[in-house]
């Protein structure tokens, strides 16, 4: 396990998927918490197969953060980000992270596997899933 700090004004996804490939870790998970400035957030429409997104900016608080660390189709650090956050008005918004301005600080644990996840486009769904069965 890691923890480590982004910085003012990081972007949160940007940053992440740069850490994790210079650590070379090929899959995990990642956890954080801290405060943003701004964050697009997006709810996927599985009927449409299409994200529709929102942007909120200002004073956030990262009540929760959590990402899967899997590769893509074509190999690259595909990261699965989900966020809950608040305003200053204590109202609640959440949904999968497209990206996010840290606004203090943003603080991570990343957790790495050494089972390599992969992803791979599932044509009904419309995403990119984890290729991984589970046994019981």
């Amino acid at each position: 396990m890691k923890i480590l700090a982004l910085k003012k004004g990081d972007k949160v996804i940007e940053r992440l998927t740069a850490i994790v490939d210079s650590m070379k870790i090929q899959s995990g998970l990642i956890v954080g918490l801290g405060a943003l400035s701004k964050a697009e957030l997006m709810v996927y429409k599985l009927a449409e197969k299409e994200y529709s997104s929102k942007v909120l900016e200002g004073s956030l608080e990262v009540g929760s953060f959590s990402a899967i660390i899997a590769k893509d189709p074509e190999g690259k650090t595909h990261l699965h980000p989900h966020i809950v956050l608040s305003n200053e008005n204590f109202e609640t918004f959440a949904g999968h992270v497209k990206e996010g301005v840290v606004g203090a600080t943003f603080e991570v644990s990343i957790f790495e596997d050494q089972e390599v996840i992969e992803r791979y486009h599932d044509s009904e769904i419309g995403l990119n899933l984890i290729n991984q069965e589970v046994e019981i």
